[in-house]
């Protein structure tokens, strides 16, 4: 959708003097990359909770967790034993974390891409779903991934989390970097070497460091992505009145 506005306010129609502006906040393939010699327990809270809060169907979402080697089991079996712990349910009982994700479109889209990930990688947790009462899905992982799998790769817009292993920060970067995508990313590191690297090289329009991917408060973070997330017009905040904006430079001789 964001493509084909984008395409028809590109036409100059009879009349018009100026071309029209875009501002797009599109798709997201949101990942987290977790270094060596950290504290696992930080890196898969911050993997759950930006995985599956709102049931995953944030723009901003982590779905891909990419997780050093040298700690991926322990974080592995953390992020299991954190993801079924939130109880998926009606949202009026209090005792519910997680509620349905938003139609019949979205549930159905969602289950497709569980059928996909069952077949490319390891189910770790969910997997099923219930239409009978609302559109509940349960919160979903894949782990153990080829970083080109269509989870590793693809939007899904819901409760399920695509994980992988690498052999370096370096690898991960690179992994991190092979998408269409570019909105939001977080890297768990206690390496000022590695998180610098990720500052020049980790390749999105908000990223954070040793926290979440998710959260960007309006008004005071300027937000929006790279690539096929959008135009990067960093709403949310004053900047992107500039896109609305002429600027005009005036030159006088004395």
């Amino acid at each position: 959708m964001g493509q084909e506005i984008y395409e028809n306010a590109a036409k100059v129609q009879k009349g018009q003097i100026w071309l029209k502006r875009v501002i797009a906040e599109m798709g997201g393939k949101d990942a987290i990359l977790v270094d060596d010699n950290i504290d696992v327990e930080l890196a898969a809270d911050a993997i759950v909770k930006s995985a599956f809060g709102f049931s995953g169907q944030k723009c901003s979402a982590c779905s891909r967790a990419i997780i050093h080697e040298n700690v991926y089991d322990e974080v592995v079996r953390l992020i299991k034993e954190k993801t079924e712990k939130i109880n998926v349910g009606n949202p009026e009982d209090f005792n519910n974390n997680m509620g349905p994700v938003n139609d019949l479109l979205a549930f159905k889209k969602i289950n497709e891409y569980i059928e996909i990930g069952k077949k490319e990688g390891k189910l770790l947790t969910g997997g099923t779903s219930s239409d009978a009462v609302g559109y509940f899905i349960d919160l979903t992982v894949f782990i153990d991934l080829d970083p080109s799998a269509r989870v590793m790769q693809e939007e899904i817009f819901g409760p399920v989390l695509s994980v992988t292993k690498v052999k370096s920060f370096k690898e991960g970067l690179d992994v991190v970097n092979d998408t269409e995508y570019g909105l939001t990313g977080a890297v768990i590191s206690n390496s000022r070497e590695h998180l610098e690297l990720a500052r020049q090289d980790f390749h999105v329009g908000n990223l954070y460091f040793n926290r979440k991917c998710t959260g960007a408060i309006v008004g005071y973070q300027p937000f929006g992505g790279f690539n096929m997330s959008g135009t990067d017009s960093k709403a949310g905040g004053p900047d992107y009145l500039v896109l609305h904006m002429q600027g005009k430079t005036i030159s006088e001789a004395l």
